[in-house]
């Protein structure tokens, strides 16, 4: 209940407001859907702000004075997207999908419960402390305010993972469509497989595999290359700033400080950086894929359920610390997800985990960043260290015997006894 009056509550608040992310999908729809697909993927790699070639349908479709981001997903979605944009106006499309999201982020706490909610957690609790997340933190505060598709994937995502033990065909559905809309989630499919879960990996790769077909089909190999490359030009630039929680920007903050004398101009809160050492991008991504095989190593010999848990967590935290861009709200299943460090440790050090993540998110504390010398490269290592803690935290605890002979009893699964 709490959570239905939460999601109502949004929805009435946020109703007719413009959401500058999700924007980007209605206007690439309309210019697939009018024969103008060459633009849609136009957008300037070092600019947040659409491509010059989006102002005259901008223009045309009133919202020419509206900020809209670029474009940053598979082509298949404009063959759906386009006909939609026929039948309502860009406002109208925001406020649909905001009926469709802001159920899906209250249904995300409890999904994200179902998985390993401690015993001596009621669910109401657990709901509290998600509604909590939800309402004070700046990442999903980012999330909702710019009614982000990652809302989506992330939904999909733990829904993949908490239906994995009693539907597998459906977890591996949901998984797949996750990563049909950021790329990304399909590195959980790693999990699948250390936790034998074949039926669900079997449906992963149809699902994905058909997805992908029929969006060579659709909109032909011409698009899929013009996706990657605008990615890979967006990528190429390092964004420093506190929405962007990221091991390669604060690595490059270090290092671009130590060679200039200066990290950035005191009191600016964002800078770009084209030029950046060539070893930094390859040493993140071999740092991410160590950590990943480190925590499938110690997952395989856990409890089903502290698996699936520890491994969504593991892995969303790597994925998003670990890539190209961390922006904030990436971070918000993880977020719902802290709780379950109860059922694993007992609670004075599990609380302490907890509020080290949880104190810098708070909004009272996040918008105040600007107060620190060196805002963006602050706020960023600060994050970034927060997370590290975390990831260290479970990854010791998982190198121990399996969890339940620790902590038997001490956690649940969708409210009774989980099973593996």
């Amino acid at each position: 209940m709490l959570l239905a009056v939460w999601a109502v509550f949004v929805i009435l608040s946020r109703w007719n407001t413009w959401p500058q992310d999700l924007s980007s999908l209605y206007v690439a729809g309309h210019l697939w859907q009018s024969g103008q697909g060459d633009l849609v993927y136009a957008a300037p790699g070092a600019s947040a702000s659409y491509a010059e070639g989006w102002g005259p349908v901008m223009h045309d479709l009133g919202i020419a004075d509206k900020l809209t981001f670029p474009y940053l997903y598979p082509p298949l979605w404009l063959a759906v997207l386009g006909p939609v944009t026929t039948l309502v106006s860009p406002q109208g499309f925001a406020n649909a999908v905001l009926l469709i999201q802001m159920p899906m982020l209250a249904a995300m706490v409890w999904c994200a419960g179902r998985l390993l909610r401690p015993r001596a957690m009621p669910l109401s609790l657990w709901c509290l402390i998600g509604l909590v997340t939800l309402s004070w933190t700046i990442h999903a505060t980012i999330a909702i305010l710019h009614n982000q598709p990652t809302i989506t994937v992330a939904f999909l995502t733990v829904m993949a993972f908490a239906t994995l033990r009693d539907r597998p065909g459906l977890a591996g559905t949901a998984l797949a469509l996750a990563a049909a809309i950021k790329l990304s989630p399909a590195l959980l499919a790693l999990v699948f497989v250390i936790d034998r879960r074949w039926r669900a990996l079997a449906a992963f790769g149809v699902v994905g595999g058909g997805l992908g077909l029929l969006s060579l089909t659709v909109c032909g190999p011409a698009m899929t290359v013009a996706f990657l490359e605008l990615l890979h030009k967006i990528n190429a630039v390092v964004t420093l700033a506190p929405v962007n929680t990221s091991i390669r920007s604060a690595l490059v903050a270090l290092v671009m400080g130590r060679e200039v004398g200066v990290i950035m101009p005191p009191g600016s809160s964002a800078m770009l950086y084209s030029d950046v050492p060539g070893w930094i991008g390859p040493a993140v991504v071999l740092a991410a894929l160590a950590l990943m095989a480190a925590f499938l190593r110690v997952l395989w010999r856990q409890p089903g359920e502290v698996r699936r848990y520890a491994g969504l967590l593991s892995f969303s935290i790597i994925i998003a610390l670990f890539g190209p861009l961390g922006w904030l709200h990436y971070y918000v299943l993880p977020l719902l997800l802290l709780p379950g460090l109860f059922a694993l440790y007992p609670a004075r050090v599990a609380l302490p985990l907890v509020l080290t993540v949880m104190v810098p998110a708070l909004l009272p504390v996040a918008l105040h960043v600007g107060a620190l010398p060196w805002p963006a490269a602050n706020a960023t290592w600060i994050a970034c260290a927060t997370w590290l803690i975390v990831l260290a935290a479970l990854y010791l605890r998982l190198r121990r015997p399996p969890a339940r002979q620790y902590f038997a009893g001490t956690y649940s699964s969708g409210g009774s006894t989980a099973r593996s």
